[in-house]
């Protein structure tokens, strides 16, 4: 059975061809690795997961004062998000928080998260993404007068509007008998470009194997993140990359055990069409049509979205 690879980062400092070839493999073939030696430290994200925990502690009157707003920013309670929605009967058996760009200034925050801190943790993740999206375009030997190791990063401005996310998640014990309409987290893919996880003690996440479309285990692994890629890359490499399914089920480990993680949604900006990637890696391949939202119908033509276009097009369906 395939495995989710394990990719020393520290690699990319000394090697970036070799490191670089490494993730270009693991996105081609099951869209999923870890990551060690990231370079995040410990005790931020630990500090993270002690916030975290702090807010889903509070009661759900003060949780609903910072619920969800138009920019899908704020609390999201158990059921309100549904991320399978064409098999889902009812919503996931979570609850979460979205943090928009922190530097904006525009989201009211709970007090047991400090806006200097925020800010530093969601731009520490996206300076790992920069890295891992620099490295695929080292893999893919993108000309120098196209972009360089910098083609990504050119569509990725931090400054610049775009859906990165940082949410935190929380899932609750089950504490009747499961009904088979529960699930932690519906089937789906990602709407960015990459997805950086964080997981602690108890896991529950799968993943389903392209090749396959077995569902396998990722387990908690200490002192790695788990990298996904999600659907912009995968339009972007005409399916090169695979932007892989994945969920939160529940099973009789876990399921009487609260389960919490935050995700790190890296986006490209806005207004960045979706055109391939300037690479000889994708000469041959059929552009493919993403069932997602990515290219969709007008008049019969089919027509690519922007990145922001994409996003909107994916979180109405979701919270619909």
């Amino acid at each position: 059975m395939e495995q989710i690879p394990i990719i020393d980062f520290s690699l990319f400092d000394t090697d970036q061809v070799n490191c670089s070839k490494e993730i270009k493999k693991a996105s081609e073939t099951i869209g999923f690795f870890y990551l060690k030696n990231h370079g995040i430290s410990q005790d931020i994200i630990d500090k993270m997961f002690t916030h975290t925990k702090e807010f889903f502690s509070l009661s759900k009157e003060e949780k609903l004062k910072y619920s969800v707003n138009e920019k899908y920013q704020g609390y999201v309670s158990i059921h309100q998000e549904m991320l399978d929605p064409s098999n889902q009967k009812i919503g996931d058996w979570k609850e979460c928080f979205n943090f928009g760009k922190i530097r904006k200034k525009l989201q009211v925050l709970p007090p047991c998260f400090e806006e200097e801190f925020i800010d530093k943790f969601e731009k520490t993740c996206h300076q790992l993404c920069m890295k891992i999206l620099q490295a695929f375009s080292i893999s893919l030997e993108i000309l120098q007068d196209e972009g360089g190791k910098n083609w990504f990063e050119q569509r990725h401005k931090y400054e610049n509007d775009s859906g990165d996310t940082l949410r935190i998640l929380h899932y609750p014990p089950m504490k009747h008998n499961i009904d088979e309409k529960d699930i932690r987290a519906g089937s789906h893919t990602d709407y960015g470009s990459l997805t950086i996880l964080f997981q602690k003690d108890v896991g529950g996440l799968e993943i389903e194997l392209p090749s396959t479309k077995q569902w396998i285990p990722a387990p908690v692994i200490n002192d790695c993140v788990l990298i996904n890629i999600a659907d912009l890359l995968e339009y972007w490499s005409k399916g090169l990359f695979k932007s892989t399914k994945h969920r939160v089920t529940f099973n009789n480990d876990t399921s009487m055990i609260d389960r919490y993680s935050i995700a790190y949604f890296c986006h490209a900006e806005d207004d960045v069409g979706l055109d391939p990637i300037p690479s000889k890696y994708l000469e041959n391949l059929d552009s493919i049509n993403v069932e997602k939202g990515i290219v969709y119908g007008v008049d019969g033509v089919k027509t690519p979205l922007t990145a922001g276009e994409h996003l909107k097009f994916r979180l109405v369906s979701t919270y619909r």
